[in-house]
């Protein structure tokens, strides 16, 4: 669905996008902390995969993983698993390494000077330099990005191959069904709002309150529901569209009647933390970025981010992304009055 302000959007699932998901997220540093899976889902990846495949996983970045979306999207239905490590084998060695770059898309060009990927891949440290500087935001990525561009691209399709089927074999199969069935439901909740509802809002609610402002070059918006990833979103950006690997809503979940509804608890828990309480006051009246936040509450970015995305989890804020000035914040007006409305039902409601 298009419209004449805002490119076409659609819902993508395959199981290709759950075992990418379960790499992003074993692979996301600090991050996994704040996962809703939490530590016991990372014990059992580790338990699962061993010691040997644990360390490989984990050298590289997130977005080596994020960019094996658009691959597997350019599979035919189901996007299965076997399909992504087919089109993995297909893809020559040098196209490969410049997909795993992300060195095509429009916003990562826009990072660097004309020709700095080539250059670097090509030899030259100071285009290297160059693109560590734009992209390399983690000690981790920049061990990626040093590994793509100096490693034989053979080897390169060779140690990613064999990462992602040895993944397929010994982690995704524990989780396939369970995650699978939720997913099911929200993909088609998702493609039911996409159908009856403007799709800037349906975006919205996809990406946790984020206002997108996709850039000119942006044909297609695709929305991936994950189970693996929430409560985060992982932006894919390629020549024409823009992926987002988004979280499965909550009500996915929620298939015991008589149980609290998956938001309203998430909700409860980011209201019983002083420092979120503070941080709910000071959006109540204007939007800020992470860093400005951070100065005003006295507290490092680290520590905030992470309370940021137990109140995005929970739908309290929103959040503006223009896509040059980073994102800002703000507190969604709805969002503890939705909640309250929820608590008055659920309270009253016989028989739970």
């Amino acid at each position: 669905m298009a419209t004449a302000s805002f490119p076409r959007v659609r819902v993508e699932t395959g199981s290709a996008f759950e075992l990418i998901a379960q790499l992003a997220a074993f692979a996301s540093g600090p991050a996994r902390a704040s996962l809703d899976s939490g530590k016991p889902w990372i014990r059992e990846v580790r338990r699962l995969a061993g010691r040997d495949l644990s360390r490989r996983a984990e050298a590289n970045g997130l977005s080596l993983y994020a960019e094996l979306a658009p691959i597997a999207l350019e599979t035919d239905p189901p996007h299965a698993v076997e399909q992504l490590i087919g089109r993995l084998q297909a893809t020559p060695p040098d196209t490969l390494r410049y997909r795993l770059l992300g060195a095509a898309a429009p916003p990562n060009r826009a990072m660097v000077s004309d020709g700095a990927f080539d250059r670097a891949i090509g030899g030259e440290d100071a285009a290297l330099a160059e693109v560590m500087s734009a992209m390399g935001v983690t000690r981790t990525a920049r061990a990626t990005i040093t590994r793509l561009v100096t490693a034989p691209p053979a080897e390169t399709k060779a140690e990613v191959l064999d990462l992602v089927g040895a993944w397929a074999t010994h982690v995704w199969p524990a989780f396939a069904a369970a995650e699978g069935a939720a997913i099911a439901r929200d993909v088609e909740a998702r493609r039911r709002r996409l159908d009856e509802d403007d799709p800037r809002a349906s975006v919205r609610e996809a990406l946790g309150g984020v206002e997108l402002h996709p850039g000119a070059w942006v044909a297609e918006v695709v929305l991936v529901p994950t189970v693996a990833m929430r409560p985060f979103v992982i932006p894919v950006d390629t020549e024409t569209r823009v992926i987002y690997l988004c979280p499965v809503a909550d009500e996915a979940f929620d298939a015991d009647p008589s149980a609290p509804p998956r938001r309203l608890v998430k909700v409860a828990a980011a209201m019983g933390d002083p420092l979120r309480l503070r941080i709910l006051r000071l959006l109540a009246d204007e939007a800020l970025t992470a860093t400005e936040l951070a100065q005003r509450l006295g507290v490092d970015r680290t520590s905030l981010h992470h309370h940021l995305g137990i109140l995005r989890s929970a739908g309290l804020l929103s959040i503006d992304d223009d896509g040059l000035g980073g994102w800002r914040y703000a507190r969604r007006p709805d969002g503890v009055a939705d909640a309250t409305a929820a608590l008055e039902l659920y309270l009253r409601t016989p028989g739970g």
